[in-house]
Protein backbone atom coordinates (compact mmCIF):
# COMPACT_ATOMS: atom_id res chain seq x y z
CA UNK A 1 0.00 0.00 0.00
CA UNK A 2 1.16 3.52 -0.77
CA UNK A 3 0.27 6.48 1.46
CA UNK A 4 -2.70 8.40 0.12
CA UNK A 5 -3.36 10.54 3.19
CA UNK A 6 -1.33 13.22 4.91
CA UNK A 7 0.01 12.51 8.37
CA UNK A 8 -2.47 13.51 11.05
CA UNK A 9 -0.09 13.55 14.00
CA UNK A 10 -2.32 11.08 15.84
CA UNK A 11 -0.90 7.86 17.28
CA UNK A 12 -2.75 4.55 17.45
CA UNK A 13 -1.67 1.31 19.12
CA UNK A 14 -2.86 -1.93 17.53
CA UNK A 15 -2.42 -5.04 19.69
CA UNK A 16 -2.45 -8.23 17.63
CA UNK A 17 -1.24 -8.82 14.08
CA UNK A 18 -3.85 -11.24 12.79
CA UNK A 19 -6.29 -10.47 9.95
CA UNK A 20 -8.27 -7.91 12.00
CA UNK A 21 -5.18 -6.13 13.32
CA UNK A 22 -3.34 -6.03 9.99
CA UNK A 23 -6.41 -4.78 8.14
CA UNK A 24 -6.84 -1.99 10.67
CA UNK A 25 -3.14 -1.13 10.41
CA UNK A 26 -3.41 -0.71 6.65
CA UNK A 27 -6.41 1.62 6.78
CA UNK A 28 -5.21 3.61 9.79
CA UNK A 29 -1.73 4.21 8.42
CA UNK A 30 -1.85 4.25 4.63
CA UNK A 31 -5.41 5.40 4.04
CA UNK A 32 -6.08 7.65 7.03
CA UNK A 33 -2.65 9.05 7.86
CA UNK A 34 -2.25 7.98 11.49
CA UNK A 35 1.00 6.74 12.99
CA UNK A 36 0.52 3.15 14.13
CA UNK A 37 2.51 1.02 16.54
CA UNK A 38 1.77 -2.68 16.09
CA UNK A 39 2.29 -4.96 19.10
CA UNK A 40 2.31 -8.75 19.05
CA UNK A 41 3.39 -11.17 21.76
CA UNK A 42 4.64 -13.67 19.17
CA UNK A 43 8.10 -13.33 17.61
CA UNK A 44 6.63 -13.31 14.10
CA UNK A 45 3.72 -11.28 12.77
CA UNK A 46 0.57 -12.68 11.20
CA UNK A 47 -1.50 -13.77 14.18
CA UNK A 48 -3.46 -16.97 13.59
CA UNK A 49 -2.39 -16.93 9.95
CA UNK A 50 1.15 -17.50 11.20
CA UNK A 51 0.79 -19.51 14.41
CA UNK A 52 -2.66 -21.07 14.08
CA UNK A 53 -2.82 -22.30 10.49
CA UNK A 54 -0.32 -24.96 9.41
CA UNK A 55 2.17 -24.31 6.65
CA UNK A 56 0.38 -26.75 4.34
CA UNK A 57 -2.48 -24.21 4.29
CA UNK A 58 -0.71 -20.83 4.29
CA UNK A 59 2.50 -20.21 2.31
CA UNK A 60 4.89 -18.55 4.75
CA UNK A 61 6.80 -16.55 2.14
CA UNK A 62 3.63 -14.98 0.75
CA UNK A 63 2.31 -14.16 4.23
CA UNK A 64 5.62 -12.51 5.13
CA UNK A 65 5.54 -10.43 1.93
CA UNK A 66 2.01 -9.20 2.59
CA UNK A 67 2.76 -8.32 6.22
CA UNK A 68 5.83 -6.36 5.11
CA UNK A 69 3.79 -4.51 2.49
CA UNK A 70 1.00 -3.63 4.93
CA UNK A 71 3.40 -2.39 7.62
CA UNK A 72 5.70 -0.41 5.31
CA UNK A 73 3.99 2.95 5.85
CA UNK A 74 3.89 4.86 9.16
CA UNK A 75 4.03 1.64 11.20
CA UNK A 76 6.38 0.84 14.07
CA UNK A 77 6.67 -2.89 14.76
CA UNK A 78 7.03 -4.37 18.23
CA UNK A 79 6.98 -8.13 17.67
CA UNK A 80 7.64 -10.34 20.66
CA UNK A 81 6.26 -7.70 23.02
CA UNK A 82 3.37 -8.66 25.29
CA UNK A 83 1.20 -5.77 26.46
CA UNK A 84 0.92 -6.01 30.23
CA UNK A 85 -0.59 -2.63 31.15
CA UNK A 86 -3.51 -1.34 29.12
CA UNK A 87 -3.49 1.85 31.20
CA UNK A 88 0.08 2.60 30.13
CA UNK A 89 -0.81 2.00 26.50
CA UNK A 90 -3.89 4.23 26.72
CA UNK A 91 -1.77 6.97 28.25
CA UNK A 92 0.79 6.83 25.45
CA UNK A 93 -1.52 6.64 22.42
CA UNK A 94 -4.56 8.57 21.21
CA UNK A 95 -6.47 5.32 20.63
CA UNK A 96 -5.93 1.60 21.14
CA UNK A 97 -7.29 -1.29 19.10
CA UNK A 98 -7.29 -4.75 20.67
CA UNK A 99 -7.21 -7.43 17.98
CA UNK A 100 -5.92 -10.10 20.33
CA UNK A 101 -7.80 -13.11 18.99
CA UNK A 102 -8.70 -15.98 21.30
CA UNK A 103 -5.43 -17.50 22.44
CA UNK A 104 -6.54 -18.88 25.80
CA UNK A 105 -7.25 -22.61 25.43
CA UNK A 106 -10.16 -24.01 27.43
CA UNK A 107 -9.91 -27.21 29.46
CA UNK A 108 -12.04 -30.32 29.70
CA UNK A 109 -11.64 -30.37 33.49
CA UNK A 110 -11.23 -34.12 33.68
CA UNK A 111 -8.89 -36.16 35.85
CA UNK A 112 -5.37 -36.43 34.43
CA UNK A 113 -5.53 -33.35 32.21
CA UNK A 114 -2.36 -31.98 33.83
CA UNK A 115 -0.26 -35.10 33.25
CA UNK A 116 2.90 -34.93 31.13
CA UNK A 117 2.02 -35.72 27.55
CA UNK A 118 -1.33 -33.91 27.73
CA UNK A 119 -1.54 -30.45 26.21
CA UNK A 120 -3.68 -27.93 24.37
CA UNK A 121 -4.05 -28.49 20.64
CA UNK A 122 -3.77 -24.73 20.05
CA UNK A 123 -0.41 -24.67 21.86
CA UNK A 124 0.74 -27.65 19.82
CA UNK A 125 -0.14 -25.85 16.58
CA UNK A 126 1.63 -22.69 17.72
CA UNK A 127 4.83 -24.56 18.54
CA UNK A 128 4.78 -26.57 15.32
CA UNK A 129 4.23 -23.43 13.27
CA UNK A 130 7.10 -21.66 15.02
CA UNK A 131 9.41 -24.62 14.52
CA UNK A 132 9.63 -25.62 18.18
CA UNK A 133 10.24 -29.30 18.97
CA UNK A 134 7.37 -31.42 20.25
CA UNK A 135 7.82 -35.13 20.95
CA UNK A 136 4.49 -36.79 20.18
CA UNK A 137 5.32 -40.49 19.92
CA UNK A 138 3.53 -43.03 17.77
CA UNK A 139 -0.04 -42.64 19.07
CA UNK A 140 -1.89 -39.34 19.31
CA UNK A 141 -5.42 -38.79 20.58
CA UNK A 142 -7.10 -35.41 20.07
CA UNK A 143 -10.31 -34.33 21.80
CA UNK A 144 -12.50 -31.91 19.86
CA UNK A 145 -14.40 -31.61 16.61
CA UNK A 146 -13.27 -28.12 15.59
CA UNK A 147 -10.78 -27.00 12.95
CA UNK A 148 -8.00 -26.68 15.53
CA UNK A 149 -8.40 -30.37 16.35
CA UNK A 150 -8.34 -31.36 12.69
CA UNK A 151 -5.32 -29.16 11.91
CA UNK A 152 -3.50 -30.66 14.89
CA UNK A 153 -4.27 -34.17 13.67
CA UNK A 154 -2.92 -33.48 10.20
CA UNK A 155 0.22 -31.93 11.70
CA UNK A 156 0.71 -34.97 13.94
CA UNK A 157 0.59 -37.22 10.88
CA UNK A 158 3.25 -35.07 9.22
CA UNK A 159 5.43 -35.29 12.33
CA UNK A 160 5.49 -39.08 12.09
CA UNK A 161 2.68 -40.30 14.32
CA UNK A 162 1.46 -43.71 13.19
CA UNK A 163 -2.01 -43.60 14.73
CA UNK A 164 -3.90 -40.32 15.08
CA UNK A 165 -7.44 -40.30 16.42
CA UNK A 166 -9.77 -37.30 16.65
CA UNK A 167 -12.55 -37.77 19.20
CA UNK A 168 -15.67 -35.81 18.26
CA UNK A 169 -18.06 -35.36 21.24
CA UNK A 170 -21.19 -35.55 19.11
CA UNK A 171 -22.44 -36.51 15.65
CA UNK A 172 -19.79 -35.96 12.99
CA UNK A 173 -22.17 -33.89 10.86
CA UNK A 174 -22.59 -31.46 13.79
CA UNK A 175 -18.85 -31.00 14.32
CA UNK A 176 -17.71 -27.35 14.06
CA UNK A 177 -14.88 -28.32 11.69
CA UNK A 178 -15.48 -27.80 7.99
CA UNK A 179 -16.53 -30.96 6.16
CA UNK A 180 -13.71 -30.61 3.65
CA UNK A 181 -11.18 -30.35 6.50
CA UNK A 182 -12.45 -33.59 8.03
CA UNK A 183 -12.33 -35.30 4.63
CA UNK A 184 -8.77 -34.09 4.12
CA UNK A 185 -7.72 -35.49 7.48
CA UNK A 186 -9.36 -38.85 6.80
CA UNK A 187 -7.67 -39.01 3.39
CA UNK A 188 -4.33 -38.57 5.17
CA UNK A 189 -4.95 -41.45 7.56
CA UNK A 190 -6.57 -39.73 10.55
CA UNK A 191 -9.30 -41.68 12.35
CA UNK A 192 -12.33 -39.55 13.22
CA UNK A 193 -14.37 -41.16 16.00
CA UNK A 194 -17.71 -39.46 16.63
CA UNK A 195 -20.17 -39.80 19.53
CA UNK A 196 -17.47 -40.42 22.13
CA UNK A 197 -16.29 -38.51 25.18
CA UNK A 198 -13.24 -38.76 27.47
CA UNK A 199 -13.81 -39.45 31.15
CA UNK A 200 -10.27 -39.43 32.55
CA UNK A 201 -6.60 -39.77 31.65
CA UNK A 202 -4.07 -41.83 33.58
CA UNK A 203 -0.46 -42.94 33.34
CA UNK A 204 0.37 -46.35 31.94
CA UNK A 205 3.55 -48.40 32.17
CA UNK A 206 6.41 -46.94 30.09
CA UNK A 207 6.68 -48.40 26.60
CA UNK A 208 9.39 -48.04 23.96
CA UNK A 209 8.61 -45.41 21.36
CA UNK A 210 10.67 -44.58 18.27
CA UNK A 211 9.82 -40.93 18.85
CA UNK A 212 12.06 -40.78 21.92
CA UNK A 213 15.56 -41.84 22.88
CA UNK A 214 14.33 -44.12 25.64
CA UNK A 215 11.05 -45.22 27.07
CA UNK A 216 8.16 -42.80 26.55
CA UNK A 217 5.50 -42.81 29.22
CA UNK A 218 2.16 -43.90 27.78
CA UNK A 219 -1.26 -42.62 28.69
CA UNK A 220 -4.51 -44.50 29.07
CA UNK A 221 -7.67 -42.57 28.23
CA UNK A 222 -10.95 -43.80 29.68
CA UNK A 223 -13.76 -43.17 27.20
CA UNK A 224 -17.51 -43.54 26.98
CA UNK A 225 -19.77 -43.77 23.95
CA UNK A 226 -22.67 -41.35 23.58
CA UNK A 227 -26.26 -41.71 22.43
CA UNK A 228 -28.67 -39.08 21.12
CA UNK A 229 -31.51 -38.41 23.54
CA UNK A 230 -33.33 -35.87 21.40
CA UNK A 231 -32.77 -33.28 18.68
CA UNK A 232 -33.92 -29.69 19.17
CA UNK A 233 -35.61 -27.38 16.66
CA UNK A 234 -32.22 -26.23 15.38
CA UNK A 235 -31.06 -29.75 14.63
CA UNK A 236 -28.72 -29.95 17.62
CA UNK A 237 -28.47 -33.24 19.45
CA UNK A 238 -28.74 -33.69 23.21
CA UNK A 239 -26.46 -36.52 24.24
CA UNK A 240 -26.09 -38.92 27.14
CA UNK A 241 -23.49 -41.61 27.91
CA UNK A 242 -24.50 -45.12 26.90
CA UNK A 243 -24.67 -47.41 29.96
CA UNK A 244 -21.85 -49.94 30.00
CA UNK A 245 -20.13 -48.42 26.97
CA UNK A 246 -16.84 -47.56 28.65
CA UNK A 247 -13.56 -48.45 26.93
CA UNK A 248 -9.96 -47.23 26.88
CA UNK A 249 -7.52 -45.82 24.35
CA UNK A 250 -3.75 -45.79 24.70
CA UNK A 251 -1.76 -42.77 23.60
CA UNK A 252 1.69 -41.24 23.80
CA UNK A 253 0.26 -37.73 23.40
CA UNK A 254 -3.20 -36.35 24.18
CA UNK A 255 -4.23 -32.97 22.79
CA UNK A 256 -7.30 -31.05 23.94
CA UNK A 257 -9.25 -28.71 21.68
CA UNK A 258 -12.24 -27.68 23.78
CA UNK A 259 -12.45 -24.14 22.44
CA UNK A 260 -10.62 -20.88 23.07
CA UNK A 261 -11.28 -17.49 24.62
CA UNK A 262 -9.43 -14.16 24.51
CA UNK A 263 -6.77 -13.76 27.17
CA UNK A 264 -7.99 -10.57 28.87
CA UNK A 265 -6.37 -9.70 32.23
CA UNK A 266 -8.88 -8.47 34.80
CA UNK A 267 -6.62 -5.47 35.43
CA UNK A 268 -7.50 -4.15 31.99
CA UNK A 269 -10.98 -3.31 33.24
CA UNK A 270 -12.77 -4.47 30.10
CA UNK A 271 -16.33 -5.76 30.03
CA UNK A 272 -16.78 -9.33 28.87
CA UNK A 273 -19.87 -11.12 27.68
CA UNK A 274 -21.14 -14.27 29.32
CA UNK A 275 -19.21 -16.26 26.73
CA UNK A 276 -15.93 -14.64 27.76
CA UNK A 277 -15.49 -12.49 24.65
CA UNK A 278 -15.04 -8.72 24.67
CA UNK A 279 -18.17 -6.57 24.74
CA UNK A 280 -18.14 -3.64 22.33
CA UNK A 281 -20.53 -1.09 20.92
CA UNK A 282 -21.93 -2.71 17.79
CA UNK A 283 -21.65 0.45 15.72
CA UNK A 284 -18.26 1.77 16.83
CA UNK A 285 -16.54 -1.37 18.21
CA UNK A 286 -15.43 0.68 21.22
CA UNK A 287 -15.20 -1.19 24.52
CA UNK A 288 -16.50 0.10 27.85
CA UNK A 289 -13.28 2.13 28.12
CA UNK A 290 -12.95 5.40 26.22
CA UNK A 291 -10.79 5.30 23.07
CA UNK A 292 -10.11 1.57 23.46
CA UNK A 293 -11.58 -0.48 20.65
CA UNK A 294 -11.67 -4.21 19.90
CA UNK A 295 -12.17 -6.26 16.75
CA UNK A 296 -11.86 -9.76 15.33
CA UNK A 297 -12.22 -13.10 17.07
CA UNK A 298 -11.74 -11.51 20.50
CA UNK A 299 -15.18 -9.97 19.91
CA UNK A 300 -17.01 -12.35 17.58
CA UNK A 301 -15.58 -15.67 18.69
CA UNK A 302 -14.13 -18.06 16.10
CA UNK A 303 -15.04 -16.75 12.67
CA UNK A 304 -13.69 -16.50 9.15
CA UNK A 305 -10.62 -14.55 8.09
CA UNK A 306 -12.85 -12.39 5.91
CA UNK A 307 -15.07 -11.45 8.87
CA UNK A 308 -12.01 -10.57 10.95
CA UNK A 309 -10.77 -8.30 8.16
CA UNK A 310 -14.18 -6.64 7.94
CA UNK A 311 -14.05 -5.98 11.68
CA UNK A 312 -10.57 -4.48 11.36
CA UNK A 313 -11.75 -2.16 8.60
CA UNK A 314 -14.79 -1.07 10.61
CA UNK A 315 -12.64 -0.43 13.67
CA UNK A 316 -10.22 1.71 11.65
CA UNK A 317 -13.06 3.93 10.44
CA UNK A 318 -14.44 4.28 13.98
CA UNK A 319 -11.03 5.16 15.39
CA UNK A 320 -10.52 7.78 12.70
CA UNK A 321 -13.84 9.43 13.57
CA UNK A 322 -12.86 9.34 17.23
CA UNK A 323 -9.64 11.18 16.35
CA UNK A 324 -11.43 13.90 14.40
CA UNK A 325 -11.52 12.42 10.91
CA UNK A 326 -14.50 11.54 8.76
CA UNK A 327 -13.81 7.80 8.79
CA UNK A 328 -14.06 7.64 5.02
CA UNK A 329 -12.26 4.54 3.79
CA UNK A 330 -14.62 3.82 0.93
CA UNK A 331 -13.12 2.14 -2.10
CA UNK A 332 -13.38 3.36 -5.68
CA UNK A 333 -14.45 0.61 -8.03
CA UNK A 334 -15.28 0.51 -11.71
CA UNK A 335 -18.94 1.36 -12.37
CA UNK A 336 -21.24 -1.62 -11.96
CA UNK A 337 -22.83 -2.99 -15.11
CA UNK A 338 -26.41 -1.86 -15.48
CA UNK A 339 -29.19 -4.04 -16.79
CA UNK A 340 -28.93 -2.26 -20.14
CA UNK A 341 -25.28 -3.32 -20.54
CA UNK A 342 -25.28 -6.87 -21.84
CA UNK A 343 -22.37 -9.25 -21.29
CA UNK A 344 -21.94 -12.34 -23.44
CA UNK A 345 -22.86 -15.51 -21.60
CA UNK A 346 -19.51 -17.06 -22.54
CA UNK A 347 -17.66 -14.26 -20.77
CA UNK A 348 -19.91 -14.38 -17.75
CA UNK A 349 -19.33 -18.11 -17.41
CA UNK A 350 -23.03 -18.57 -16.88
CA UNK A 351 -23.99 -22.08 -15.84
CA UNK A 352 -20.42 -23.27 -15.31
CA UNK A 353 -19.31 -24.93 -12.10
CA UNK A 354 -16.17 -24.19 -10.11
CA UNK A 355 -12.85 -25.54 -11.35
CA UNK A 356 -11.31 -28.14 -9.08
CA UNK A 357 -8.39 -26.78 -7.04
CA UNK A 358 -5.13 -28.62 -7.88
CA UNK A 359 -3.87 -30.48 -4.81
CA UNK A 360 -0.83 -32.52 -3.87
CA UNK A 361 -1.40 -36.25 -4.28
CA UNK A 362 -2.67 -37.80 -1.06
CA UNK A 363 0.20 -40.28 -0.76
CA UNK A 364 2.69 -37.40 -0.68
CA UNK A 365 0.97 -35.19 1.89
CA UNK A 366 1.77 -36.86 5.23
CA UNK A 367 5.49 -36.66 4.50
CA UNK A 368 5.80 -32.87 4.32
CA UNK A 369 4.24 -29.52 5.17
CA UNK A 370 4.17 -28.51 1.49
CA UNK A 371 1.14 -26.48 0.43
CA UNK A 372 -1.74 -28.90 -0.23
CA UNK A 373 -3.79 -26.58 -2.45
CA UNK A 374 -1.40 -25.58 -5.22
CA UNK A 375 -3.43 -22.75 -6.75
CA UNK A 376 -4.89 -22.36 -10.23
CA UNK A 377 -2.95 -22.18 -13.45
CA UNK A 378 -3.63 -19.26 -15.79
CA UNK A 379 -6.43 -20.93 -17.76
CA UNK A 380 -8.34 -22.07 -14.68
CA UNK A 381 -7.78 -18.73 -12.93
CA UNK A 382 -9.30 -16.87 -15.88
CA UNK A 383 -12.25 -19.28 -15.93
CA UNK A 384 -12.87 -18.69 -12.22
CA UNK A 385 -12.59 -14.92 -12.73
CA UNK A 386 -15.29 -15.17 -15.38
CA UNK A 387 -17.53 -16.89 -12.86
CA UNK A 388 -16.91 -13.90 -10.55
CA UNK A 389 -18.03 -11.58 -13.33
CA UNK A 390 -21.17 -13.67 -13.58
CA UNK A 391 -21.65 -13.16 -9.84
CA UNK A 392 -21.52 -9.39 -10.39
CA UNK A 393 -24.25 -9.65 -13.02
CA UNK A 394 -26.50 -11.51 -10.63
CA UNK A 395 -26.07 -8.73 -8.07
CA UNK A 396 -26.54 -5.72 -10.34
CA UNK A 397 -29.02 -6.64 -13.07
CA UNK A 398 -32.41 -8.20 -13.55
CA UNK A 399 -32.59 -11.90 -14.54
CA UNK A 400 -35.28 -11.25 -17.14
CA UNK A 401 -32.98 -8.77 -18.89
CA UNK A 402 -30.08 -11.23 -19.00
CA UNK A 403 -32.22 -13.98 -20.49
CA UNK A 404 -33.48 -11.66 -23.26
CA UNK A 405 -30.04 -10.32 -24.12
CA UNK A 406 -28.36 -13.72 -23.86
CA UNK A 407 -30.15 -15.08 -26.92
Amino acid sequence: PKPVARATGKRVAVVGSGPAGLTAVYYLSSRLGHAVTLFDAMPELGGQLRIGLPEYKVPRDRLREEVEEITATRVELRAGVRVESLDALAGEFDAVLLAIGHGLALRLDIEGEDLPGVGAAADFLRDVNLGKPWTIGRRVVIFGGNNVAIDSARCAVRLGAETVRVIVPGPEDEAPAHDFEIRGAVDEGVEVLAMQRPVSIARAAPSPSPASDGAMESLVVSMVRLAVVETDAYGRSRLTPEPGSGFTLEADTVLVSAGQRPNVPSAWGLALGGDGFLKVDRETLMTNREAIFAAGDAVTGPDSIVEAMAQGKKAAASIDRRLGGDGDISETFAPALGAEMAMPAALAGQGKGARAMPRIAIDGRPKSFALVEQGYGKEDAVAEARRCIRCDLWRTGAPEVWSRQEG
